[in-house]
């Protein structure tokens, strides 16, 4: 088991913290939380700017499954953290969760969604694990910490779960929303990558100097003599 990374350890308190506030603000408060945070894609708002990132923070009723996907985060995020750092792995989960909810806006105005909300943090995790395929390219990944396979056949695997997920629910906005933050993980990598562009080189400038004739010498000939000033 990978170490529990400062990032992901606060990631994974934030988002139990806020599957807890859930439960007791929509089962027992009456607050409507998820209309709040989680994404309507058919519906925008001003506060759809919000919801972009917010929808992470709503979970599904079922507690084994949240407990599920913060494993995945733990096993997958850790290593990362470990390897690139705190600000790349916090970019990584930016960009995985504003390229789904995105991707999910625009894909619902042309093929409406099964599900009026769109909320869930699998995308995070996604992110991750597609991420890591391109961190461990020749060597082996442990798929939930106990399975060894390849990078090639974990994104097999990824890109079956979400066609599984599809075939259950027929929800294609989720299901291009899902495949986006996997391409969202790899081309993160493949940025941070990147070779550095060369330095460029700083043009020759002329001295800052000038000749003046003349000038007050003492000797003989000083008079002729060149003066450098600056």
């Amino acid at each position: 088991m990978p170490p529990l990374t400062p990032l992901v350890k606060k990631l994974i308190a934030g988002l139990l913290v806020a599957f807890v506030l859930e439960l007791i603000l929509q089962n027992f408060a009456g607050v409507n939380i998820i209309g709040v945070l989680a994404l309507d894609p058919i519906h925008l708002s001003p506060l759809t700017l919000v919801q972009l990132v917010t929808y992470v923070l709503i979970e599904g009723p079922q507690p084994l499954a949240m407990l599920i996907g913060l494993l995945f985060m733990w096993l997958i995020l850790s290593p990362f953290e470990v390897t690139f750092g705190s600000r790349n792995t916090l970019e990584l989960i930016l960009c995985g969760t504003i390229a789904a909810s995105i991707t999910v806006v625009l894909v619902s105005q042309v093929v409406p969604p099964t599900q009026p909300l769109f909320y869930g943090s699998f995308p995070i995790a996604y992110a991750g694990m597609a991420a890591m395929t391109q961190v461990v390219r020749t060597g082996r990944i442990m798929f939930f910490g106990v399975l060894p396979m390849t990078s090639q056949t974990l994104l097999l695997v990824l890109g079956g779960m979400s066609l599984l997920f599809f075939l259950a629910d027929k929800d294609v906005p989720r299901l291009v929303g899902s495949l986006a933050a996997m391409a969202a993980g790899i081309g993160y990598v493949r940025y941070m990558a990147r070779r550095p562009k060369p330095p460029r080189r700083k043009s020759s400038s002329p001295p800052r100097f000038r000749v003046l004739r003349g000038g007050g010498g003492s000797g003989e000939g000083d008079s002729d003599r060149p003066k450098w000033l600056n």
